[in-house]
């Protein structure tokens, strides 16, 4: 009799074992939530809850609640999920950390290293500094000249622009694209306006901004390509 051994020839390959066993379970290496996202989701979840809650006043009860109901169902998703990032990456001990900024040096052969501000610099918030003197200064204005109600257009205008720091900040290229559409919402009131249908303003700088802001912040929690 003989042996069953293997042939010689053939080549091995070795390692193919450990990958076969990986937990499916496991997010797949190179896809993780892009940094900054737990947090930005928050807050665009935040000011979309608030958008939906002022804004809603003026449709009928059954309106309100239903709008209010699902807007707070998505935003408890959201911190539900954000809270859980957040949690979870200041749980990842050092060791785990050491071995990220390894394998990020070790795959750039030239040892260029990328280096980024902290979330929330001081160039970010020069930035909400001046865009909370412009809503104000704003709102301001637009009450003296006789038209408060395009308040809520000029929020979703200033917002949005403000999303565009906020995704050059955490490097979320998602975010410019939720900027420009809350930013289109808020010049779609003042379109509104000058269109003779007031009425339509709060909804449309107000509620469908605060639904994009709540949809937005959920897909910024989606994993990303590293």
């Amino acid at each position: 009799m003989t042996s069953d051994s293997p042939d010689p020839t053939t080549p091995s390959t070795p390692g193919r074992g450990a990958a076969d066993r990986q937990d499916p379970g496991q997010p797949t290496q190179g896809r993780t939530p892009a940094a900054g996202a737990d947090i930005g989701a928050l807050i665009g979840g935040a000011f979309g809850l608030l958008f939906l809650i002022i804004n809603s006043a003026q449709f009928s009860s059954l309106g309100r609640t239903l709008v209010i109901a699902l807007g707070t169902v998505v935003f408890s998703g959201i911190l539900v999920f954000a809270v859980r990032g957040l949690v979870r990456g200041r749980g990842a001990g050092p060791q785990e950390d050491g071995a990220r900024h390894s394998a990020r040096h070790s795959a750039d052969p030239q040892g260029r290293r990328q280096r980024r501000e902290p979330p929330f610099g001081r160039a970010y918030w020069i930035i909400v500094l001046i865009e909370a003197i412009a809503l104000f200064a704003g709102a301001r204005l637009l009450t003296s000249l006789g038209h408060p109600e395009l308040g809520v257009a000029w929020v979703a205008v200033v917002v949005g622009t403000h999303f565009f720091a906020l995704g050059k900040v955490f490097g979320l290229d998602r975010f410019h694209v939720l900027a420009t559409v809350v930013t289109l919402c808020g010049i779609g009131g003042f379109i509104a306006f000058f269109a003779a249908a007031p009425a339509f303003i709060p909804v449309i700088s107000g509620v469908i901004s605060g639904f994009v802001l709540l949809a937005f912040a959920m897909w910024a929690l989606v994993p990303v390509e590293k």
